[in-house]
């Protein structure tokens, strides 16, 4: 079939297999935590998105066992019907306290947040506004909606700016940006792109997956980072990287909220995120503060430690 010639075509990966040098999918067989076993070897694990070390924490791993026995390994159904648990309105209340936010809502996946977020909310003739480097969900969710996408320079409010300024259409606006972009590791700049929108009547969307945990006075992220949590007019974000677990939310206005419950279709149309998982995320402190396994003092340490024995093996 002319469909799979293209699969047929493609020799690049299976060259570099040959050639023993290809780094993707490497089965670990156990993990420690900060130790896994690959090909029976134990390795130090330093491509992990476990920012605050929570994923083997004892309280989060008591939390998931306990959650796996009283309501089994998964939610059978979808949100919207039967998959709606007691822990997800649990967690989501948590987590609308803890950015401040007035709701918020709990999604199987953190891509499935921004995919659900983006194609749920914009509508036809509305336009988003994307770096070009934010993430690819970002990316996929403007692709699935039924609006228009324009891209500005990566971290270039001119760029922006001069953007909106050709906008006539009357009609909503957004900009999505990442909180902390995970390959450059440089932060959003909430101040500029909040005086930005608030010109042009834009909504401000922060995808928080890399600064949850990491920056705010509490771990609370970019908004709360630069002191202006209340400009960010949605958050969303992902619990694969500092809360231990898998799946993804959305915090924003109650009605906000309320709209992407039932106009969302990542959101509907898929299982819930299961109680194992759910219950991992609400054990991490979320009321005031992220819990963490680490002190600063430490972290420090560790970072001295990697850029010296980096520089000495010549890998940095």
């Amino acid at each position: 079939m002319m469909l799979f010639d293209k699969c047929r075509q493609f020799t690049q990966a299976r060259e570099i297999q040959a050639a023993g040098l290809y780094p993707y999918f490497k089965p670990i067989s156990e993990s420690e935590d900060t130790v896994v076993t690959i090909d029976g070897q134990k390795r130090i694990m330093l491509g992990s998105n476990n920012y605050l070390g929570l994923t083997h924490h004892p309280k989060v791993l008591e939390a998931a066992s306990k959650a796996l026995h009283r309501y089994g390994a998964g939610c059978t159904g979808s949100r919207f019907l039967n998959g709606s648990l007691d822990l997800h309105e649990q967690l989501e209340a948590a987590l609308a306290k803890f950015l401040g936010k007035e709701s918020a809502l709990v999604f199987s996946t953190g891509y499935g947040a921004n995919l659900g977020l983006i194609s749920g909310l914009l509508g036809r003739g509305e336009t988003v506004y994307l770096d070009k480097l934010d993430h690819a969900c970002i990316v996929d969710g403007a692709k699935l909606s039924y609006g228009d996408t324009q891209r500005f320079n990566h971290g270039d409010l001119d760029h922006l700016t001069r953007l909106l300024e050709r906008n006539t259409t009357g009609k909503g606006t957004m900009v999505v940006v990442d909180g902390v972009y995970s390959m450059e590791g440089d932060i959003a700049d909430i101040p500029g792109l909040s005086k930005i929108c608030n010109r042009f009547g834009a909504a401000l969307v922060v995808d928080d997956a890399h600064a949850l945990g990491v920056i705010g006075p509490n771990g609370d992220g970019t908004g709360a980072h630069w002191g202006m949590q209340d400009q960010v007019d949605i958050i969303a974000g992902t619990f694969s990287k500092s809360l231990a677990s898998v799946g993804g939310f959305v915090a924003a206005d109650e009605s906000v909220i309320h709209f992407l419950k039932h106009h969302s279709r990542p959101f509907i149309f898929t299982a819930s995120l299961p109680p194992a998982n759910t219950a991992g995320v609400l054990v991490c402190r979320l009321r005031t503060s992220v819990m963490a396994t680490h002190t600063p003092d430490q972290i420090d340490t560790a970072l001295e430690a990697f850029g010296r024995i980096g520089k000495e093996l010549g890998v940095i």
